[in-house]
Parts: structure tokens; C-alpha cells; sequence
């Protein structure tokens, strides 16, 4: 789990982009990211639109603070 709250929007960002490589290269398949209900919320669509390692995303119903992003198949070298 990536837990956003409590940061400003550029250091989320940076936060959120360096624990996707790290989570995404431990071969995990996805993360649920928590950003709370404010900017950063509103920021992770284009966040994840804009990440290579991110296939697609849903956000929780109940929480619309909350984002499981599911990771593209990590390629296995030869």
C-alpha cells in the first residue's frame, strides 16, 4: 500500500512515482494507493495515465480516496 496523506502534491508525486518502481519491480501484480479526498485525489488519474508500469486503475466506491492500480506484465529478459 502506498499511503499519500500528509504530503504536498509535488512530494506525493515524487513518493507515489518512486514506490510504484519499487512495488512494480518485486513483481507484484498491483497496489492500492490512499490519497485522501483532496488534490492529490484529484491529480491521480493523470498520475497513473501517465506511468508506463500502470495498466489501468479503479477507485473505490466507498472511498473515493482510495486507487488499486494494476501493473502491466513485467517483461522477462533473455
Amino acid at each position: 500500500m502506498i499511503d499519500l496523506h500528509g504530503y504536498h502534491v509535488h512530494e506525493a508525486w515524487k513518493q507515489f512515482t518512486n514506490q510504484i518502481d519499487n512495488i512494480y519491480y518485486t513483481g507484484a501484480k498491483r497496489v492500492t494507493v490512499v490519497t485522501g479526498q483532496g488534490a492529490i485525489m484529484r491529480e491521480m488519474p493523470t498520475w497513473i495515465a501517465n506511468n508506463p508500469k500502470i495498466k489501468e486503475y479503479r477507485q473505490a466506491s466507498h472511498n473515493p480516496g482510495s486507487f488499486t492500480c494494476f501493473f502491466v506484465k513485467k517483461k522477462v529478459d533473455k
